[in-house]
């Protein structure tokens, strides 16, 4: 829409300039007939004064006077003078300046000698041999007495008087022009005097247009100063003469380029809210669908949690009742070593067991935490000698920590089963065996977080590593990709709830084949503690 706006208005401008300059150009030549019928009417009455007093002796005073007031009406004439039958001027306005050189070589002179019906006659521009300025020639013939020729009358007209009188006109930036139908050019505004009286008859657009039609308009690159302009043009009426009228294409232009600035930014901003929308609509409908996904996930771990609290207690009351009764047993059995062994296996799978419930017990929530302010460096070189056992001989654990203190409130059992959950699942990431990192350092601002200051603990491996489709799911409670019996997926689903109960976060970032990394983000107190040896 805004393309064809642009189009429609760039069209219109160019129409309303090429008429703006038509009605322009028809005033300018109708004012420039006038001024040479004037001219032209004085030569004629001049001419016939001369043939009624074929007697008149030359530079006579009377129609020298007569001549002076002639040309006080012609201000747009510089001197009118008359040329007798011998080449010599016989008459003139500049008396007693008058040069006593012989003109019968002028253009303008022999065509009058030459052809006696020629009429009005525009000469060429010529620089007076008197004063040296450019004139341009108005003539016409004077009969002798027995009817040959007498000699012309002559009017000069100054190039600078159009280029004054037009530039009153001030055409905005433009020119005006005459030149005669053979694409001489005799005057120009703004004037430029090295083109007075040059052809331009070969130049284009005269060659095509000009010289062919009466009027018309064009929009070209000037030959006389290469820049670009619509130009209007029309023959003026009873005379050999082209009246040219120009504006410059910028200053024609002008508007419709203001209209199109306006109608871009109307556009670029049209745009810009309709994208704007459909952004925010997409972000909402994204919301949205999160918002349902969150509900969704939050409605169903919750029933896992009540359905594991439930299980959990049930399984609890269970096993003190079997405990119990291993402690009936254990006197019963005291001197049979092998029920005494089978008692103690069975005593341990009760732990486990044990151990099962507490991590159903987290699920739901049913436990609370014990912080208290721990360095977290001294905390996991306490728990290093576990997580290497845990690990096995084929898992080589490096751990790096931080050069400064590393505080936060946590609760302390927690947090190593945190840590070693996730050593746990380095370790079943790499069968062949490999290297599991422990990186500790201060983190600045995390995204989401209003408070800055963190302790960051990224646990790195170089395992299988996990899809974008597993990573989204590997903190759900029961979710694991490992063989049924060997892990009972509720690993990182501890370490995600303890992080949020925390106030902390979990960061996990995985490539299939090239291992994964899991971050782990505390609040850092200001100050030093340090950790209880039992912490």
């Amino acid at each position: 829409m805004v393309a064809l706006e642009a189009w429609r208005s760039y069209r219109d401008a160019r129409d309303n300039a090429e008429r703006t300059i038509q009605n322009l150009v028809r005033v300018l030549s109708e004012q420039t007939a006038r001024t040479f019928q004037s001219v032209d009417l004085s030569l004629l009455s001049i001419s016939n004064d001369l043939a009624e007093h074929p007697e008149m002796a030359d530079n006579d005073a009377g129609f020298r006077s007569r001549l002076r007031n002639r040309l006080h009406s012609l201000p747009y004439v510089r001197a009118l003078f008359v040329i007798g039958a011998d080449g010599f001027i016989s008459h003139d306005t500049d008396y007693p300046a008058t040069p006593r050189v012989s003109l019968a070589d002028r253009p303008y002179f022999l065509a009058q000698k030459n052809d006696a019906t020629i009429g009005l006659y525009f000469g060429r521009p010529l620089r007076s041999r008197s004063v040296g300025v450019w004139f341009i020639s108005l003539s016409r013939s004077v009969k002798a007495a027995g009817g040959g020729f007498g000699g012309i009358v002559v009017a000069a007209v100054e190039p600078l008087y159009f280029e004054a009188f037009y530039r009153q006109l001030w055409v905005g930036g433009g020119t005006i022009a005459l030149l005669l139908q053979d694409g001489t050019l005799l005057a120009r505004s703004p004037q430029q005097d090295e083109a007075i009286g040059k052809s331009f008859a070969s130049s284009e657009p005269f060659r095509s247009l000009l010289a062919k039609f009466r009027e018309g308009t064009f929009w070209s690159t000037s030959p006389i100063d290469t820049v670009r302009r619509l130009a209007g043009f029309q023959a003026v009426a009873g005379t050999p003469v082209v009246m040219i009228v120009t504006l410059n294409e910028d200053d024609v232009m002008q508007p419709w380029r203001a209209h199109v600035t306006v109608l871009v930014i109307g556009g670029a901003i049209v745009l810009a809210m309709l994208t704007f929308l459909e952004v925010l609509a997409r972000w909402y409908r994204r919301r949205e669908a999160l918002t349902q996904e969150a509900l969704a996930q939050a409605e169903r771990l919750e029933s896992i949690g009540r359905f594991a609290g439930g299980v959990a207690h049930d399984f609890g009351n269970s096993l003190r009742i079997i405990r119990s009764a291993f402690s009936l047993l254990r006197p019963l059995v005291a001197k049979n070593p092998d029920a005494t062994a089978l008692l103690v296996n069975a005593d341990r799978s009760v732990g486990d067991a044990r151990e099962l419930i507490e991590q159903l017990l987290s699920i739901s929530r049913n436990r609370n935490l014990m912080p208290a302010p721990c360095e977290l460096n001294g905390l996991i070189l306490t728990l290093l000698p576990i997580l290497k056992q845990a690990a096995g001989p084929r898992i080589e654990i490096d751990f790096r920590a931080a050069q400064t203190e590393l505080t936060s409130l946590v609760d302390a059992p927690r947090f190593k089963a945190a840590v070693l959950n996730l050593v746990l699942n380095s370790r079943d990431a790499m069968p062949s065996g490999g290297v599991v990192t422990i990186r500790m350092r201060v983190a600045d601002a995390l995204p989401g977080k209003g408070r800055e200051g963190w302790v960051e603990i990224s646990v790195r491996d170089e395992g299988l590593g996990m899809s974008p489709a597993v990573i989204r799911h590997a903190m759900d409670p029961f979710f694991t990709t490992k063989e049924l019996g060997r892990r009972n997926g509720l690993g990182l689903n501890q370490v995600y709830v303890f992080m949020k109960q925390s106030g902390g976060s979990i960061n996990i970032s995985s490539e299939e084949g090239t291992g994964t990394i899991v971050k782990l983000y505390f609040p850092r107190l200001d100050g030093a503690v340090h950790p209880k040896a039992t912490a």
